[in-house]
């Protein structure tokens, strides 16, 4: 069979994304060339998902192999010339699971790829939790969450219930345009898919597990009393790169100014972009912070409008892109405590000394309340021990470098000195 050298390397690339090279069973580490004619049909597979690509090349009346997919990339390396000649042996593989007649059929918009892409961002695979490591279908879009930030984009798909797809990593790598289908069918108390876009298809298990009910995070309209837009996202983007990052929080100030915003790192005061904005609603009494990562996400993806509540502690929702975002803001705890008036201090001092009664009272601003003071000062300790961990896990980590940088250096030691022992006895 022959297939162009570029085609086949695009091809791999996408079925690199699921095929296992280091898996104990050769089917799960090879490719599967189908050849009719000028149509060729690559397929790998993992166990679970199965991915097809539909290729252009030159099979004769058919044919059909298997190639181990870490050979096919020494193939492309070896040969010079624009087409490559690929041959190997037949495999016992694996069926897939026929779509059957009651099928549900769920046709895909054109851009469907992309809504993916936008959300695979915000997916997190490291989550404990299943079904927050996909991307969400259902009758109101596409949707992804983390836990901590959550993305909606709204997509007409008539599908009778939702259901969360793995992460389309191989679907991603191919880029996809273009209107598709999805077929969705249960068997053996399992929800299989297939979708199909072009020459590409991707069949595999829906994860289980309910998804989130991400609609009960999102806030009401009217608690949302205040609205930024940015005019000027590109400056703040590059902004936001330059600054260093600050764990746990990397938190983000978007304080609001006359005439617009001023963008400050809190843990780097000194850095400030100020920059025009349109403010609209009520004065904001806390400020709005963000962590870094998420609000240049969501810069990235054209969201520029953020609606908050002036006192904070509810989610922010940013729109002007696709769809909408949200995002928990940062809680802000004050740095430092304002220094209260000598007089006000006398008149204090005075009471006690004639009233001995009012020696009892709180030693607190009035009209604050003392648990808030204790809850902000457990909350800032908090932080303070969390910053100190991370600082420690960064030295253990530099420690293990050293170590593993001294052990390489006394290998190459040995062997340098091996090889002069082999040269002298040579001579």
């Amino acid at each position: 069979m022959k297939l162009r050298k570029s085609v086949l390397l695009e091809a791999l690339k996408v079925l690199g994304k699921v095929v296992s090279q280091t898996s104990p069973v050769e089917v799960q580490r090879s490719v599967r060339f189908l050849g009719v004619g000028e149509q060729v049909w690559l397929t790998v597979t993992d166990g679970v998902e199965s991915v097809t690509v539909e290729v252009i090349g030159d099979a004769g009346e058919m044919e059909e192999f298997a190639v181990e997919y870490k050979a096919l990339r020494e193939l492309i390396r070896s040969t010079r010339s624009g087409e490559v000649e690929v041959n190997g042996k037949r495999l016992d593989w694996p069926e897939m699971e026929v779509v059957p007649n009651d099928a549900v059929t769920v046709e895909l918009p054109p851009d469907f790829g992309k809504l993916l892409a936008l959300a695979a961002p915000v997916v997190n695979l490291r989550e404990a939790r299943l079904a927050l490591r996909g991307i969400n279908l259902s009758r109101d879009g596409v949707t992804a969450t983390n836990g901590k930030e959550l993305l909606n984009l709204p997509c007409p798909l008539k599908i009778p219930e939702d259901m969360t797809l793995p992460f389309p990593l191989a679907l991603l790598t191919a880029r996809l345009v273009g209107a598709g289908t999805l077929h969705l069918w249960r068997c053996r108390n399992e929800r299989l898919f297939r979708i199909v876009i072009g020459g590409f298809q991707w069949q595999g298990k829906a994860l289980p597990g309910n998804f989130p009910d991400w609609k009960q995070v999102i806030p009401a309209d009217k608690t949302l009393d205040y609205q930024i837009e940015i005019h000027e996202p590109e400056r703040v983007i590059t902004f936001l790169k330059a600054v260093p990052d600050s764990p746990p929080f990397h938190a983000i100030e978007l304080n609001v100014v006359p005439g617009g915003v001023a963008v400050i790192p809190n843990n780097f005061p000194n850095m400030e972009l100020r920059l025009e904005a349109t403010v609209i609603g009520a004065q904001p009494r806390a400020v709005l912070a963000l962590n870094k990562y998420v609000l240049l996400r969501m810069l990235q993806q054209g969201y520029t409008k953020f609606r908050a509540h002036s006192d904070g502690r509810i989610p922010v929702i940013a729109e002007g892109g696709s769809g909408r975002y949200l995002a928990m803001p940062i809680h802000i705890l004050p740095k430092h405590q304002p220094e209260k008036e000598t007089s006000k201090m006398e008149n204090i001092e005075n009471k006690v000394v004639s009233a001995p009664v009012q020696t009892v009272a709180p030693n607190h601003e009035p009209g604050t309340n003392p648990l808030d003071e204790l809850c902000n000062t457990i909350d800032t300790f908090r932080n303070k021990l969390k910053l100190a961990l991370d600082e420690s896990t960064l030295l253990v980590r530099k420690v293990k470098e050293v170590q593993l940088a001294q052990k390489q250096k006394e290998r190459d030691f040995v062997q340098a000195k091996r090889a002069i022992e082999r040269i002298r006895m040579a001579i």
